[in-house]
């Protein structure tokens, strides 16, 4: 699905913070007792990620032009949110996901140039996720 306006893209990133925040939580009750901790955090950060994107929603929505945005199709940057049994595979599956994360924030960062403080609020949150990628990694 193509993602042609601001307020379609934040709805977006709201939704990808809200699944992997729920991703994140179901994955922490499989975790042992050390990484647990870890994965429960992802969680936090998706949580707070989410109340951050909506408030630069709300604040930029008032000063947006309807100005169209071209190149963002989410079949780029969908994640396959499955809970597997096994906790292994259930890090390498979040690592894809964050990776995917991690792309489409950097992208539509550049695509909402002309909204400065929205694109340095999606650029920040991409580079979140990729430190991500990397705590991940460390536990597989």
């Amino acid at each position: 699905m193509q993602l042609g306006t601001f307020g379609a893209i934040l709805k977006y990133a709201i939704e990808i913070e809200d699944t992997a925040s729920l991703y994140y939580d179901e994955l922490a009750k499989r975790a042992p007792e050390g990484p647990k901790t870890i994965v429960s955090e992802l969680s936090n950060a998706s949580k707070r990620n989410k109340q951050t994107l909506e408030r630069t929603r709300r604040m930029e929505m008032q000063e947006m032009i309807l100005e169209v945005i071209t190149g963002i199709d989410t079949s780029n940057y969908e994640g396959k949110f499955d809970i597997s049994v096994d906790f292994k595979a259930g890090l390498a599956n979040a690592v894809e996901i964050e990776k995917k994360a991690s792309a489409f924030y950097s992208d539509t960062s550049k695509k909402l140039a002309f909204l400065p403080n929205a694109a340095r609020t999606l650029e920040k949150v991409g580079k979140e996720r990729e430190t991500r990628i990397e705590k991940l990694k460390a536990l597989l």
